[in-house]
Parts: structure tokens; sequence; C-alpha cells
């Protein structure tokens, strides 16, 4: 047995009344042992000023009294354990928890008043999110402040009228004894509505795990009720991957033979999701033991259990395995609270006919913001430019007979990535619950327990003939629209179930979908029962995109007319003497690139600039980079700043490149009056209108855009004595740096970004180039990223076109036949040389 026992801690004075409380009841159980204090400064004690999310969560007041412990200098540590890290270096674990103390939180304030009677703009301190969030919950008007310190210099703050009011919690205030301090008014939190913080009220022990010693001195003093509460809640946070610093809550109560927990997170920062758990414990062991083996999750019980290190299978007593069940249910049920909490959220979204620009607001919201985008071959594909860089694509489409995922696969992979925890778009074509399966996919998701919301498209059944010419109801043909599927599926075993006897006396339009193949069932059912085969009829395929066709006849002769004019699916049938009116209310498709498809490649930039270009000539854009910016943090950027009155030149070659600076300058924040003296010289109109757009007006820019009219057109302008700063891309070639070289010009060259090629597309993209007209290249990097990801070049159906000389250059050396290059390299020169080719690709 060991005579002197070394305790560290943390130097604050709550800190060293949580050391004794440990140190007492060693004492009490073992009056012999010698008991000494080693007060360790932490880093989180030192740095004030900042919250602990900066600078490394709460794990910064740990990392010092570990790697005393790991040196020997210390034997063990004390935490409060709502503030100890999910994971230990290798060699300490938990050795004892100390009953909990109160596990509430405190509003404490001068004035007496409550959280929720607060004025609008009033000033409450925390630094915890959970806290902050809570708050607003209780009083949305309230100002949050940040709070740092310990207990006295937050009373402190308090008193000095920094703060209307302060978050503490109760344990804290209670062991120093400040709960009558006069002056200090508390209101205890209700721990159900204002939850606290996992481990919040309970001590912690840490210490070396193959102290065997130490470990029998710990088990004296350790409370096995607040184990199993500690273990559940520290389950639930690693389940949800979180820590001791995440927007979560959790508190975990033993009562009447149930372990109970209440629990909530906020996994992005904003939206609360909280449930409640309950287990019967005696029915979970017998259930246990008929199983005769471990509960589901118990590697995270383990991973935190107090004795696990230190004891044999042969020394486990029975009362340690009942114990340790009990620690197993604990966990078990922190895990499933942690799945119940995490689960992800699956929004079936209407993606529109087919333009990218007929997308909801509220879609387009929520695709940005997807862990996961799950879509179909009808969604536009440029919609997959608006999501996140690390959002994941999976194609779940459909054309005819040609599936690449079975329905009920569907339904299995929207339930699966949200039960993982991620935030899922199935992003449908036309609107979900318009034969888009969508009632079956929210069926499956209701029978799971995943929460789904619907956001409703744009159909098909009315746009499409809006953009063809045709209203789905006139005045004077039609008071009334019925959509009808034409392709009625395998379980009505070849039997139609709709009456065509009615549909044929109806007045209004009939709009069939997906039913091409069906035409001519369509047309003979409507004839046979009394149709007048003379009435009009439109087939339409593809509506809202450059593919769009359209032939019209009536009931009697389309299906020859549709064959002779080569119609294909994806169309819709438009029955009714609305047709009629295509002529004269025809509006769509007569500008100079209508009818014409472009991939556009680019970066985003690049795409932002080009596809509005192209929309404006009535081409179908298909806003599709394959290749994205990701900005280099190096430390000759910062240095070139700090020094930036030596430099008289800041060359930028593109639009990525002033972002990157200028989001440098701000997270130094170097102030833009420090550019006073320098002149600005820009590659490119679109270089130029980013430089404008952060107030900056260049004073050099070349009448032709690479790098070579660059260096040709300035460097004999820059006087010997002038020193220059080149900021562009990694990739870029060596030509204005040689230039400057070679004039004997002083210069820093700098790269600012790099390009990566965006690999979820390559799917997609060998969809697309089956059916675009024209792919565009406006850099090398494109063309390569191009390259490598096409699995057959022999399959792109349309020309290749270069934004200039270098570009088409590097697409030969890849293999590409540029059919134009453009004469201006600028977004609208490309689209003036594809005006060009469509005009004498007219004239043969």
């Amino acid at each position: 047995m060991k005579n002197i026992i070394k305790i560290g801690t943390r130097k604050s004075k709550l800190a060293l009344i949580q050391t004794d409380i440990v140190k007492d009841k060693i004492k009490k159980v073992f009056p012999e042992i010698e008991v000494e204090i080693v007060k360790i400064d932490t880093k989180g004690d030192q740095i004030l000023d900042k919250s602990l999310t900066s600078f490394g969560g709460k794990g910064v007041f740990t990392a010092e009294l570990e790697a005393e412990l790991l040196s020997g200098a210390v034997d063990i540590a004390v935490h409060s354990a709502k503030d100890m890290p999910m994971d230990f270096p290798e060699g300490l674990g938990i050795g004892a928890v100390l009953d909990r103390a109160d596990v509430r939180d405190t509003f404490v304030t001068t004035t007496g008043k409550k959280l929720e009677e607060l004025e609008p703009g009033s000033i409450v301190g925390t630094s915890s999110l959970r806290r902050e969030l809570l708050i607003k919950e209780i009083n949305p008007y309230v100002t949050i402040k940040l709070l740092r310190g310990n207990v006295q210099t937050r009373l402190s703050k308090l008193r000095d009228g920094q703060y209307d009011g302060i978050i503490l919690a109760a344990a804290g205030i209670e062991r120093l004894g400040y709960e009558k301090e006069e002056g200090l008014h508390y209101q205890y939190l209700d721990p159900d509505v204002f939850l606290p913080a996992a481990g919040q009220g309970i001590l912690a022990v840490e210490s070396r795990v193959e102290d065997a010693e130490m470990a029998e001195i710990l088990a004296a003093i350790h409370s096995e009720k607040a184990e199993c509460l500690l273990m559940a809640e520290r389950a639930f946070l690693k389940t949800i991957g979180g820590s001791c610093n995440a927007p979560a809550a959790a508190l975990c109560r033993e009562e009447n033979g149930e372990f109970s927990m209440r629990a909530m997170y906020v996994k992005d920062g904003i939206h609360s999701r909280k449930t409640y758990m309950t287990v019967n414990i005696e029915d979970a062991i017998a259930e246990k033991d008929a199983d005769s083996k471990p509960i589901a999750g118990t590697a995270v019980a383990a991973a935190v259990s107090v004795e696990e290190a230190v004891k044999t299978d042969k020394e486990i007593t029975e009362k340690d395995t009942a114990r340790k069940s009990k620690v197993e249910i604990a966990a078990e049920l922190g895990i499933s609270v942690a799945h119940e909490v995490n689960k992800g959220m699956v929004y079936l979204v209407g993606a529109g006919p087919g333009d990218e620009d007929l997308m909801t607001r509220k879609g387009l919201k929520l695709l940005r913001e997807a862990d996961v985008v799950v879509y179909d071959n009808l969604a536009s594909s440029s919609l997959l430019n608006e999501v996140r860089d690390d959002a994941e694509l999976i194609y779940a489409g459909k054309r005819s007979s040609n599936h690449h995922l079975k329905q009920y696969e569907t339904n299995e992979l929207l339930v699966k990535l949200a039960l993982e925890g991620k935030n899922v778009v199935r992003l449908k074509g036309g609107d979900p619950y318009i034969f888009g399966r969508g009632g079956e996919e929210g069926q499956e998701l209701r029978e799971a327990g995943v929460d789904f919301e619907i956001v409703p498209g744009i159909s098909s059944s009315y746009s499409v003939p809006a953009y063809c010419g045709i209203p789905v109801t006139h005045r004077d043909f039609a008071s009334s629209f019925h959509v009808i599927t034409g392709h009625e599926g395998n379980h009505k075993n070849g039997v139609s179930v709709l009456n065509y006897e009615t549909l044929a006396k109806e007045e209004g339009t009939l709009i069939f979908l997906m039913g091409l193949k069906n035409l001519p069932n369509i047309v003979a059912s409507l004839i046979e029962n009394g149709k007048d085969p003379a009435t009009p009829v439109g087939v339409l395929q593809e509506g809202t995109t450059a593919r769009q066709r359209v032939a019209t006849g009536t009931l009697a002769d389309i299906v020859e007319v549709v064959k002779r004019e080569g119609i294909k699916t994806p169309a819709i049938t438009v029955v009714g003497d609305v047709v009629s009116l295509r002529q004269v209310l025809d509006w769509y498709g007569h500008k100079p690139l209508s009818g014409k498809s472009v991939l556009v490649t680019g970066t985003t930039s690049m795409v932002d600039r080009l596809s509005p270009i192209l929309k404006e000539e009535g081409a179908e854009a298909i806003s599709f980079s394959l290749i994205r910016t990701e900005r280099m943090k190096l430390p000759e950027l910062d240095v070139a700043l700090k020094e930036i009155d030596k430099y008289n030149w800041i060359v930028f070659t593109s639009a990525n490149g002033v972002e990157c600076f200028f989001e440098e300058m701000q997270e130094i924040r170097k102030d833009i009056r420090d550019l006073a003296h320098v002149r600005f010289a820009v590659i490119g109109d679109g270089t130029k209108k980013a430089l404008e757009e952060h107030g900056i007006f260049c004073d050099f820019i070349p009448t032709a855009y690479s790098s070579k009219d660059m260096a040709e057109a300035m460097v004999p302008h820059i006087g010997k004595d002038e020193s220059v700063l080149l900021l562009r891309a990694e990739e870029a070639n060596r030509v204005l740096p040689d230039a400057l070289e070679e004039a004997g010009i002083s210069h820093t060259c700098i790269s600012l970004y790099h390009t990566v090629t965006d690999e979820r597309k390559a799917d997609e993209l060998n969809r697309l180039i089956k059916m675009a007209d024209y792919v565009t290249f406006a850099s090398s990097s494109a063309v390569r990223a191009f390259v490598s990801m096409v699995d057959n070049l022999d399959e792109v159906k349309g020309k290749y076109i270069s934004i200039g000389p270098v570009t088409t250059k590097t697409a030969q050396e890849n293999g590409l036949s540029i059919a134009k290059t453009a004469v201006v390299y600028t977004a609208r020169g490309m689209v003036e040389t594809m005006i060009q080719d469509a005009v004498e690709e007219g004239q043969k």
C-alpha cells in the first residue's frame, strides 16, 4: 500500500476544493496515507480572452495534468467530469468517480430577475454553446457575451455590471459556499428543460491504468451509481462523435429500478434535437443473461470503464459482474439515445422539370446544406454544382427500363444514410409526390423512425406544356386538367386501372406522364371509348431543356407523327383542344443558341460567369465544375503582407486569386488602407470585376488576356527600382515570372491556391458527354480533369470550345480536338465563338 499519494490539480479555488473532497475521502478510509496536493498550471486557465473551442476545447484543462501523471510526478488527477475529453492518453483512465452533486445550472443575477424576465438586449454571459442555445430557447431576445475565467472572476464581472446575468453550475457554486453570497440571486434551472453537460456535478479521478495499488485505494471511494450515470452520458457523447465541448447535453438518472436519460444534440449549431428514453435495469440484465453475449456498444463502456485495466477475469466477483452489467446497460442506453438524436433528416425535394432555374429557393437552400445528395436522371445536373465540396453524391436515377438502383434499394439507402446521422436530400425530377414515388419513400422513412420533409417542385405536367406554348387550361378550351400516369406499374398485372371511358368524356386537358412507350394503347383506348379522333395531341420531349422537341397531331395520327419525328423519352402527352394554341403561344427556343446544350466545366467562379451569358443567348448551360480551387496557406503570403510597403505592384491572374488574397487579409486583420500606395494589374475581365467588388479599380489590364500578353504589355513599363508581388495558382505557367526575371525586375511569386479534380462527378459526367452539344474549357486544369474522368472519349457528342491558345495546346496534348478557340479570352468571348459556330452549322 502506498504511503504517500500525490494529487495533481489546477490552481483555481474550485479545483482545490474539489481536490480536497477527494483527499478527505481517501483519508477517511486510509488515515495512515499521507496525501500531498500538487498545483499545476493549465493552458485553459492561462488563456481567458477566447472561447475554449477556439484553442482546443475543454481538453486544455487536462493536458498538463495528464503529462504529470504519465511522468509519475503525480499519482492521480482530479477533474470535473464534464470537462474531461472523450479519449485518454495511452496508459491513463478513470480510476474512480464520486457521487453526483447538484446537476443543475443556475442563472445568477444581482437583481433577482429570472432569465425569462430579462428585457430584450440584456447581456447574459457564458462560454458554452450548449448553454447559449438553451438560454435562447427560454429567452430568445437576450444577447450572449463570452464569459471566461474562474467562478470568482465571473462573479466579479457580474457585480461590475458587465453582464445582466451569468450561467454557472450549481455544484461549483455550492462547493465554493457561494449559494448564500450577499447581493447575488440564484435561479436554479430545471435540468429537464435546461439540460446539463454530460458528467456535470460528478468528480472524476484520473490514474495510471497499471497502478494496481492506486486502483485498490480508489475502489474504496468509488461510487458505482455515479459510474453508471457517467458511463451512459459519456457513451452518448462518444457515439455522436462529440466531445466535452460539443453542443450537446445529457442527463442520466437511476430511479425505481430504471435508468432514464434525457439528451439534446445540436448537430448543426442551430437546430436542437431532444429525446428521452428509459430502460428497466432488472429486465435488461435478464435479457443480457439470456442472450449470453455482451450488450451492443459495450466497447464504448469498456473504453471508459473504471476497472477493466486492473482486474483479470478470475478476480471479478459476483458483485463486480453485476456492477459491470449495470455499466453496460447504462452505456447501451447512452448509445441508443445518441442514435435517436443523431438521426439525419431526409428531404424529398422536387427539382422541377429540367431547367435548373425552376428549382425552388427552399430546395436550393437544402441542397447547399446537405451531407448527401441522392439524385435521379430527371433532375438538372447543374444542381449538383450547388452542393458542398464535402457532400456525397449518389446516383439513383431511372430512364425507362434502365434502372441504376431499384426502388427498394433507394428506400433502404435513404434510411441507412439518415441513421448514420447524415442530412440527405433526395433530389427528384418534377415534384416528389406526382408520380415520383416520394410517397413510398416517405412511408419507408416513417416506418424506420426517420424524420423527413417534403419540398414540392414545379411539375412537368403543366410547366413543360407552358414551355411548348400549350396552356393546360384556357377559358375557351378547357376549364380543368387531369394528370394521369401513362406508365402503370407491374403490380397491376397488365390490367389497366384507368377508366378510359371516364377519361374520354372529360372536357378538360388530359396529360399523360411517362407514357411514350404506351402511347399506342392510350390513343386506342381513348378513341374506343368515344374520344374524337380529331382531338389535338402534343407529345413533348424533355421540355424546358435544350433537347426540348414537340410533335403535334391528332389522336388519329399522333403515333405515326411521333415515330416519324423520332421523339424519345422522357416525354409527356397532352390531349385536348389547348394543343391547337401552340403556334400562337410558342415562345421558347428562338435565340442564337437555343437548342444547344453546353457543358461548362470550369471552376465555380468561371461557371458563374459563363453560364448566365449562355442562358441569355438561349443555350441550356449545364454548370458542372470538374475542378475546384483550394486555398493554400503559405507563410510567404503572411510575410509579403507584413512587408507590403516594399511592393509597388500587385498582379492577379485570376478571380480566384483575388478572393484568396482578400480572405487572407481578413483573417490576419490587415487593413485595406495599407494598400493605398500599391498599383494593381490583372489578367482578364473576370479578375478585373472581382477586384472591383472589393473596392479597387485596376491600374493595368492587357487588351488580350494571357500571361504572355501581360508580360509583353506590362513589363516594359515597370521601373527597374520597382517591386512586383505576383499572386496566382500553383499550376500557373512560368511565362510572367520569367519575363520579370529576364527584365531584372524585383518580384515575389506566391501561389495562393491550387486546383483539385472533383471525382464525385465522374459518373454523371460520363452521362452528360453523350448529350451536350458543346464542352467548354476555360483552363488547362479543366482539360486535364475532363480527360481523367471520362471513361471513353469517343462517346463525347459535342464540340470542344477553348478559352484561349494555352488551354487549346493543353487539350491537343491530351488528345482532344478543339473545334474553336475564343478570339477574346473571356466568358463572353467563348459564347460569341459558339454563336458563330452555330450560325456556320446552320448554313451547311
